[in-house]
């Protein structure tokens, strides 16, 4: 019977999909999860039983940083798993810097230092979401809600620098907040609410705040951060140790765009070196990484494809074959070569040739769940594109190819679309 009606799920995952405009190329057909030999019946198991929390992380760059695939996965793995909480929120525009638009996070107080993942200076620290603040004074009333139905929460974990916990209060008493670890403390609220006035007392610097509820069911945290590369979060001390805090059962890596712009050699072993700190602290955790979309960049005569961005791919797609992680292959499910100005053409790409407009990361998301549906519900292994046919695929020449841009091209950052 739960088969059944995950499978029902899927049907209405991809009736959504059809209800929106496809790019040319994108192959909806195939658009599934390659296991790689892993075996993901764990996954399908814990979410059928429906006991307590399952936990999926979603980390990445720019893509992720808006939340929007993150929060499409959420919505269609809530719908049939239960809705265990709206899960992370970080103090991105505390920061300065784009947020996602499902929550509210304010301080009432000025912001004396804040830090972000690639930002030279780092004078708040950094934790593992990849952004940091400290209050002036030491303390502020933090102003948190959430905006979509089913997102109340009456537990929170509030993410801080080591050794330097905060003091909670609501409504003018205090909190008993129970250590988690050396940079998180948890604290239960006085009753389920969707916004909630917190008093933080303390020093040191906010990385986040998760928010839960007392329900069983799907919670999806996004660490997304804007020019992030497999790289930059293993320059963040203790990264694998902090995202323990958060026991993920599932960890999606999305990331590979930046690197595509610049000297990739290292990238195999950067893969290699994230995934295996996370499980020696995650020992349970199961991976999916995905590849990028193709891209543009702009050249003498115009917008040519960034060549880069097949080679990453590639690279992606070997290291999960050879390592037996899953993939999900969105560069060749979102059409291969020529799928950015089919993109573009549909107006699901940003003008800036590199990044998506809010509808565009809402389809990618859409096709990202129903991937994951899809494979939960049948244990479908997917199939892998031999990965010596990787040449054949990309020839060189096929890098300076030269993309036909409109005048009255407008730019659409996917933050402030």
């Amino acid at each position: 019977m739960k088969i059944r009606t995950t499978l029902v799920t899927v049907m209405l995952a991809l009736s959504a999909l059809a209800a929106l405009a496809q790019p040319q190329g994108v192959d909806s057909v195939n658009n599934r999860i390659m296991l790689n030999g892993d075996d993901w019946s764990m996954i399908y198991e814990q979410l059928e039983r429906g006991n307590g929390k399952f936990t999926v992380v979603h980390i990445g760059d720019s893509h992720v940083q808006p939340g929007i695939i993150s929060d499409e996965v959420s919505k269609a793995m809530q719908q049939h798993y239960g809705n265990g909480g709206r899960g992370l929120i970080c103090p991105l525009a505390l920061a300065g810097t784009n947020a996602p638009s499902d929550y509210v996070l304010k301080s009432s107080a000025a912001i004396s230092a804040s830090s972000r993942l690639i930002s030279r200076n780092k004078p708040a620290g950094m934790g593992m979401t990849g952004v940091a603040v400290k209050f002036a004074g030491g303390s502020t009333t933090l102003t948190i809600g959430t905006k979509q139905e089913g997102d109340d929460f009456d537990r929170i974990t509030v993410f801080h620098a080591a050794g330097q916990p905060f003091e909670v209060s609501q409504d003018g008493s205090s909190l008993k907040g129970r250590h988690v670890s050396a940079t998180a403390s948890s604290f239960d609220l006085n009753g389920l609410t969707d916004s909630a006035a917190l008093r933080l007392r303390g020093d040191g610097a906010l990385y986040g705040i998760r928010l839960l509820n007392r329900r069983p069911g799907v919670v999806v945290d996004c660490i997304g951060n804007n020019g992030a590369t497999f790289s930059s979060y293993l320059h963040i001390d203790g990264f694998a140790q902090q995202l323990k805090d958060l026991d993920p059962q599932l960890v999606i890596i999305s990331l590979g765009t930046n690197e595509a712009y610049g000297n990739y050699s290292s990238l195999e072993s950067n893969i290699d070196r994230l995934i295996t700190s996370i499980k020696r602290e995650c020992p349970g955790a199961k991976f999916l990484l995905t590849t990028p979309l193709e891209t543009h960049k702009k050249g003498a005569r115009g917008y040519v494809v960034q060549g880069g961005i097949a080679g990453v791919r590639d690279i992606i797609m070997r290291y999960a074959l050879k390592h037996k992680i899953a993939v999900w292959d969105f560069y060749s499910v979102a059409g291969g070569k020529g799928a950015a100005a089919w993109w573009l053409k549909v107006k699901y790409m940003s003008s800036d040739h590199l990044h998506l407009l809010n509808r565009g990361y809402h389809y990618m998301g859409s096709l990202l769940a129903q991937a994951l549906l899809k494979t939960i519900s049948t244990n479908d292994s997917g199939e892998m594109i031999p990965s010596n046919d990787a040449e054949e695929m990309h020839p060189a020449k096929d890098k300076d190819d030269i993309i036909p841009v409109s005048d009255d091209e407008e730019a659409h950052p996917a933050s402030n679309e």
